[in-house]
């Protein structure tokens, strides 16, 4: 783990996560004003909102709101960010069993393989190295990732055959024993050949449609809030946003494509990797498999009601979840494209928040 990253548990747990969190986001979101070119003085419905959000948290900063009610208009279910991490994912995931089906290892044991991309080896907790398959089969890239702790695409690496051996950019050869000294938690997967729909926006990194599904608590079904489209930069593996990549808004009904680009700092643009969005119109290929795809694999992660899915299709129609994740929403993403993360459903997770916070302290 990075010295950096270090220093930040260590400090959110001298501060305590809670308190932590709302100072992160507070600070962070008065920098996003002025780096946006908006003013920072209370906006038109922000009075609703602090109520609103002030049901779950005594401390209500403003400052988010004002940046993203520019985009999703004057309506309180702007979630504060630190409020999304602090409150709605610990009440509606239970934390001590994150680690377990966050585990891309794990993934297989919930869902169907043939949902996934196809694993070549894995290993976890240490153990020998598991070999799915012969490397001397596969003709496309390979995708090697740690299958825990993973954020923002980090240590993630392509390799591409040449002859006989397996290479990354870098030049690093795939071995065994590279592998075994590459972490104790790995999986390697054969590359998605991705649908030409979404290779036009990248070439070289398999774009994502990040959707969000909540498993309501009144009727346990599970429902498609919100969807953007992740976009690397050309010439990146991954699609990682904060290393450069962009984000469109998708349509949760139809899949339709919105542009424009966003960075993760707001910044837009119509023209990305020399596709003008202003220019035509653009729709996420199968959108209804997608759809089906992301409530199936909701409704398998049975005691986490709220999920972020990384979705992409591969290049014969077929919708093929890449992972997904339990906690640390960048709920950013949705508000940037003027979407709310829990659309008509936000009320009625703040009512279950509550009542979960109610049901906690009784205990104590």
């Amino acid at each position: 783990m990075p010295m950096r990253e270090h220093i930040k548990r260590a400090v959110r747990g001298l501060l305590g996560g809670r308190c932590y969190d709302y100072h992160l986001y507070r600070r962070h979101h008065r920098w996003l004003l002025r780096h946006n070119g908006f003013p920072n003085r209370p906006a038109e419905g922000e009075a609703a909102y602090i109520a609103q959000w002030r049901q779950l948290q005594k401390h209500v900063e403003p400052y988010s709101y004002r940046l993203f009610s520019h985009f999703c208009g004057p309506t309180p279910d702007i979630i504060p960010e630190d409020v999304m991490h602090s409150t709605i994912e610990l009440c509606l995931n239970p934390r001590d069993q994150w680690d377990i089906y966050e585990d891309k290892n794990n993934f297989a044991r919930y869902l169907s393989p043939d949902l996934l991309p196809r694993a070549v080896a894995s290993r976890q907790a240490g153990s020998p190295t598991q070999w799915h398959c012969d490397l001397h089969s596969i003709s496309r890239p390979l995708i090697l990732k740690p299958s825990v702790g993973t954020s923002c695409g980090e240590s993630i690496m392509r390799f591409d055959k040449h002859g006989s051996e397996w290479v990354s950019a870098e030049g690093t050869l795939l071995t065994e024993g590279f592998l075994l000294s590459y972490g104790p938690d790995w999986v390697l997967q054969e590359a998605v050949a991705q649908h030409p729909d979404l290779a036009q926006f990248c070439q070289t990194a398999v774009c994502t449609v990040r959707v969000v599904t909540y498993r309501s608590v009144a009727d346990e079904v599970p429902h498609l809030t919100a969807a953007v489209l992740r976009v690397g930069p050309s010439g990146a593996v991954v699609d990682n946003i904060v290393a450069g990549g962009r984000f469109l808004g998708v349509n949760p009904v139809d899949g339709s494509i919105k542009g424009p680009f966003i960075s993760r700092f707001g910044q837009r643009t119509d023209v990305c990797n020399g596709v003008n969005i202003a220019a035509g119109r653009y729709c996420i290929p199968c959108w209804d498999g997608v759809v089906a795809l992301a409530l199936h694999v909701a409704s398998r992660i049975v005691p986490h009601r709220l999920l972020a899915l990384d979705i992409t299709v591969n290049a014969a129609g077929k919708p093929v979840l890449v992972e997904y994740n339990i906690g640390g929403f960048t709920t950013y993403l949705f508000h940037f494209t003027g979407q709310t993360v829990l659309g008509s459903y936000t009320r009625e997770v703040i009512a279950h928040c509550r009542q979960h916070i109610r049901t906690q302290n009784s205990r104590w």
